[in-house]
């Protein structure tokens, strides 16, 4: 990891800046990828590597906005191959390792693929009303278990309004591979269950998740789970790169106030 501290390391931070500002007030998806890939190729390679790097370093303090879209723009041809080579061989000269990463990364999330026969017999005749007011008042565990494989979005968040809904089962259902991101994004949407420790750990570490979801939970984690994202070779890259950050800046914490 490069020190961030090198000369440039500020001119590089406000052009981060400059750029997220952007890229905030744009709608999100391809008008916000596409500005970001504009912003990027317009910067020489070097400074556009770190630029990227600062980006990191703001979705580790829990701004993920600017470098999701920095990672789908690099990650795809908006931004011309000779350019995005020469910022990964800038990235590489640099120390930059997570700028590499991230142009070497695979889609934001594990691509989720219904199953060619999902129907459980008991639940196949109901109504999609029907299984919401089960999932909102029924006692039955297994019953319940079994509306969150089905994995309705629409379903499961009445099923995350159920009063008797467990974090043990919380945690399953943000643990559980494969599942389509919209139903991982219910248990973020949800208060009383995204700012469980146990839970907000188990969706960061579904590859299932959004990319931008995971790094918004990312500092709420604790160092140990921080950790062992940071190794997780099933992640994204990014969320990868902003765990070593956060640990990078805990670890730096705990050394000051020694």
């Amino acid at each position: 990891m490069a020190v961030r501290g090198r000369p440039t390391a500020a001119a590089a931070r406000a052009d981060a800046e400059a750029l997220a500002a952007r890229l905030r007030v744009l709608e999100e998806g391809p008008v916000r990828v596409l500005a970001a890939a504009r912003g990027l190729a317009a910067l020489a390679p070097a400074r556009a590597a770190e630029v990227v790097g600062a980006l990191v370093d703001a979705a580790a303090a829990g701004d993920p906005v600017a470098v999701v879209a920095a990672a789908r723009a690099l990650c795809g041809d908006l931004v011309p191959y000779e350019h995005r080579a020469a910022v990964y061989q800038a990235a590489v000269d640099a120390g930059l390792d997570e700028v590499a990463a991230l142009l070497l990364a695979p889609p934001p999330q594990a691509a989720w693929q219904a199953p060619a026969d999902k129907a459980d017999p008991r639940l196949s005749r109901l109504t999609l009303g029907h299984k919401k007011a089960m999932a909102r008042t029924h006692r039955d565990p297994d019953l319940l278990a079994r509306l969150a494989a089905e994995g309705e979005p629409v379903v499961v968040r009445e099923l995350l309004r159920n009063p008797r809904l467990t974090e043990d089962f919380a945690v399953r259902l943000a643990a559980r591979r494969p599942c389509r991101p919209e139903t991982l994004r219910c248990l973020f949407d949800d208060r009383r269950w995204r700012t469980r420790p146990r839970v907000a750990a188990a969706l960061v570490q579904n590859p299932y998740v959004e990319t931008e979801l995971a790094l918004k939970l990312l500092p709420a984690l604790a160092v140990r789970d921080l950790a062992g994202v940071a190794e997780d070779g099933a992640l994204h890259a990014l969320v990868r790169a902003a765990a070593r950050r956060l640990l990078e800046l805990r670890q730096r914490e705990e050394e000051e106030e020694a």
